[in-house]
């Protein structure tokens, strides 16, 4: 929950148009936090659930992967 509120409380000060000395000083603590909270949450909670790629992912990364093998020889041989 507090990953949750730091997200919406950093997204808001990020989203400002004009900001004072004292935003950009919370904006920057808030950020150094944020980042802590983030490899918090990968190291403890994503680690305790199984993914996978769905079939429709894996396909558009393998197409990709091939059209850019295939530009990179193209130019290589040019």
């Amino acid at each position: 929950m507090k990953l949750l509120y730091r997200t919406a409380e950093w997204h808001a000060l990020a989203k400002l148009q004009m900001h004072t000395d004292s935003t950009l000083t919370l904006l920057e603590e808030l950020t150094t936090e944020f980042g802590k909270l983030m490899r918090q949450f990968r190291d403890l909670t994503c680690s305790q659930f199984a993914t996978i790629e769905l079939p429709r992912k894996a396909a558009t990364q393998t197409r990709a992967h091939t059209t850019n093998t295939s530009k990179s020889g193209t130019q290589a041989g040019a």
